[in-house]
């Protein structure tokens, strides 16, 4: 993860940003990696596996929402 750290955030923290955005690429790819094709197929898998991502993630805000995901 530390890798994904030197990424540069494209969000403005002005916007209200909830989540972290490491951690939206972490599960970005975790998903992808878990053959989801599409913004709803990660979305969908982060909330069926939130109990999970919260071995590794804080999730401070909960899973990112699908329009989240389809925004970064």
């Amino acid at each position: 993860m530390c890798c994904l750290r030197e990424v540069d955030d494209p969000r403005k923290p002005s916007n209200g940003t909830l989540h972290d955005f490491v951690e939206i690429l972490v599960i970005a790819m975790a998903a992808v990696l878990s053959d989801c094709d599409t913004v709803e197929d990660i979305a969908y898998w982060a909330y069926k596996k939130e109990d999970w991502l919260r071995q590794f993630l804080p999730l401070k805000n909960g899973v990112a929402s699908e329009k989240t995901f389809l925004r970064i």
